[in-house]
C-alpha cells in the first residue's frame, strides 16, 4: 500500500479474483492499477481545466443536462455506451459479479472516456459554440464514472469528486451540481435508463470511430518514436462517406494522418498498389506501405482479426439455426441477422486483405 496506494491494492483484490477461490496476488497488476488511479486523477484535472475556460456566454441558454440537440456525434456515442455499462454494472451487481463490474468500468473509463472522448474533447473545446456542451458533457460523464468507481477506488474518486464538485459549483455550468451532496460517499448512485430511440443511430457509427484504431494499432510503433510521421490514408467509406467527410477532422487528428494526403471516396475501382488494407467495420482504410509496415506482422494480425470475427460467425450461424430464430422476438432475430452479415462482409475483406 505504501508503494502503490490503498486504492490500488483493493482495486486489484476486488476486480482480480473470483469469490470462493485463493488469489495470487500480482504486485504488477496492483502497479497497473496504480497508473488507472492515476488515468483517473489526470482524466478529472483535464475537465476542470476546461471548466475554468468557460464563461457565461459558452454555454447556449438554458443548457441542461442531456438536451440533446447540441450535442455532437462524439457527445452522443459516450452518452450512448454510459449508459450501456450503467445498465450492465446494475445486472452485475444484483449478479454480485463485482469484479466483473469492476473490469467494464474500467475499461469503459480508460478506452472510451480517457483515451477517445477526452481527445475528441480536445478539439471540441477549440471551437466556441461546441466549449459549454462539450465541457458540460465532460462533467456529467466523469460525475457519474466517479459514482460507478467509488465502491472499488473510494479515496482517489472522493478528492477528485470534491474538486469537481467545488470547480462547477463556480462555473456557469453550477445547475448541473445543484443536487450534489457534499460528499461522493452519499450521493446517489447512476440510475439505470431504459433504451431510448436515439441511441441505436449512435451504435452504428460506431465502425466509423473504429478508424483510428485501426490505423493506430497498424502504425502506432511508428508514430511512437521520437520524431513521430503523419501518415497518409485513402477512405473508401461506401454509405458512411458523408459521416467521414463530416467528422475527418476528428480521424485525422485522432489517427495522425497527414491532411494534405488524406482522401476521402465513397467507392473505389481498384485497390492502391503497394499499400496496406484496413477494415473499419464497413469502411476501407489504405495505407501506402514503403518504408512503413512489416508485411509480416501486419498478416498475422489480419489473421488473428479474421479469427476472432470468424468466432462470431461461427456463434451467429450456431444461435439463428436454433430454436432462438423461431421463439425470440422477430426484432431480435433480426437484428442478429444484421450482426452476422455485417460480420461476414468485414470477413469478406480481410480475406482479400490476406
Amino acid at each position: 500500500m505504501e508503494e502503490f496506494g490503498t486504492d490500488a491494492l483493493r482495486f486489484t483484490l476486488l476486480v482480480g479474483s473470483t469469490p470462493g477461490n485463493d488469489t495470487n496476488l500480482s504486485l504488477k497488476k496492483v502497479e497497473g492499477n496504480r497508473n488507472f488511479a492515476n488515468k483517473i486523477w489526470n482524466a478529472g484535472r483535464f475537465v476542470i481545466a476546461a471548466i475554468n475556460t468557460l464563461t457565461p456566454t459558452s454555454l447556449p441558454a438554458g443548457e441542461r443536462r442531456r438536451e440533446q440537440s447540441t450535442w455532437s456525434l462524439a457527445d452522443s456515442w459516450i452518452w450512448a455506451r454510459l449508459y450501456a455499462l450503467v445498465r450492465e454494472v446494475e445486472r452485475l451487481f444484483q449478479t454480485y459479479q463485482y469484479g466483473e463490474a469492476g473490469r467494464q468500468i474500467y475499461e469503459f473509463f480508460w478506452n472510451d472516456f480517457a483515451d477517445w472522448y477526452v481527445e475528441v474533447a480536445k478539439l471540441q473545446m477549440q471551437k466556441e459554440d461546441s466549449r459549454g456542451p462539450t465541457a458540460a458533457t465532460l462533467v456529467q460523464v466523469l460525475d457519474m464514472c466517479l459514482r460507478l468507481l467509488h465502491p472499488f477506488t473510494p479515496f482517489v474518486t472522493e478528492e477528485l469528486w470534491g474538486h469537481l464538485r467545488q470547480a462547477v459549483l463556480q462555473s456557469p455550468l453550477a445547475a448541473l451540481a445543484a443536487d450534489w451532496p457534499e460528499a461522493l460517499i452519499v450521493a446517489a448512485w447512476p440510475e439505470a435508463h431504459a433504451g431510448e430511440g436515439w441511441k441505436p443511430e449512435k451504435w452504428r457509427t460506431l465502425p466509423s470511430f473504429r478508424i483510428r484504431f485501426a490505423v493506430s494499432a497498424t502504425c502506432g510503433q511508428r508514430r511512437r518514436s521520437a520524431r513521430p510521421k503523419r501518415i497518409p490514408a485513402t477512405l473508401v467509406g461506401g454509405a458512411k462517406t458523408n459521416l467521414i467527410k463530416e467528422q475527418s477532422a476528428m480521424i485525422v487528428t485522432l489517427a495522425g494522418l497527414d491532411n494534405s494526403q488524406f482522401s476521402v471516396l465513397e467507392s473505389l475501382d481498384a485497390r492502391p498498389e503497394n499499400s496496406l488494407a484496413l477494415v473499419a467495420g464497413q469502411v476501407e482504410i489504405y495505407i501506402p506501405l514503403s518504408g512503413m509496415l512489416d508485411l509480416q506482422e501486419q498478416r498475422k494480425r489480419v489473421e488473428k482479426e479474421l479469427a476472432d470475427i470468424q468466432l462470431q460467425i461461427d456463434r451467429l450461424e450456431k444461435l439463428l439455426g436454433s430454436d432462438f430464430a423461431n421463439k425470440a422476438p422477430a426484432q431480435i432475430v433480426q437484428k442478429e441477422r444484421e450482426r452476422l452479415a455485417a460480420f461476414q462482409d468485414t470477413a469478406g475483406k480481410l480475406r482479400t486483405q490476406m
